[in-house]
């Protein structure tokens, strides 16, 4: 960023007042929560195609314990999800498939966390605008009643700083909301694929093995 950009931004933040620092907090938590989660369904994603990719081979050779063990040395949801059912201690059908429901829940919280604070800064955020707004109208009436007239440059600065917060308010929100709606849907997305393909997939291993 050039020191001319640095200037308008720094001139634009002041213009919005006080309601400017919530709002550039919700930003940078926005920014923050997104990048960070889109890492972690990345690595997700990636991770439940490698190993759906090397059991189909280990399967379709017929190596079931070898499968197995790239269970164990995966780092993924759908390895997990399979480590879960496929679990010494359990029992038959039915114990396996409460043990993988289990497994999928906790993958949800892993893979949703901290998507909650989006959704909360996308419904807050036109409120804290809102507020701003309401500030720099009082702004405007306060200095209409010192400088005793309504002129233009009398009212600029209460004007701006109300349409100032406004605008970023809800710029703020729309972000946060695309991002909320994007996320969950793709983590979801991962969950549904992952439940599929652990079931699949225990099952070829608990066929071919002959438990």
């Amino acid at each position: 960023m050039g020191d001319g950009s640095k200037l308008l931004f720094v001139e634009y933040f002041k213009q919005g007042g006080v309601a400017m620092y919530p709002l550039l907090l919700c930003s940078v938590l926005c920014l923050a929560i997104g990048f960070e989660r889109i890492w972690v369904l990345l690595r997700a994603a990636r991770g439940n195609t490698t190993l759906g990719q090397v059991l189909e081979r280990l399967l379709g050779n017929n190596q079931p314990r070898d499968a197995v063990e790239q269970c164990a040395n995966q780092d993924s949801p759908l390895a997990r999800a399979m480590q879960a059912a496929l679990a010494p201690q359990r029992g038959g059908p039915e114990q396996r498939e409460k043990a993988l429901q289990r497994a999928l829940s906790w993958e949800t919280v892993r893979l949703e966390r901290h998507m909650s604070i989006l959704a909360t800064i996308g419904s807050v955020s036109p409120f804290v605008g809102l507020f701003g707004t309401v500030l720099g109208i009082m702004r405007a009436f306060r200095d209409i009643g010192l400088a005793g007239s309504a002129g233009g440059a009398v009212v600029a600065a209460g004007i701006a700083e109300a349409l100032v917060t406004t605008a970023t308010g809800l710029c703020v929100a729309v972000i946060a909301v695309i991002a909320y709606n994007h996320l969950m849907t793709w983590a979801q997305g991962i969950i549904t694929n992952t439940e599929l393909n652990a079931e699949e997939f225990v099952f070829q291993i608990r066929e071919t093995d002959g438990a």
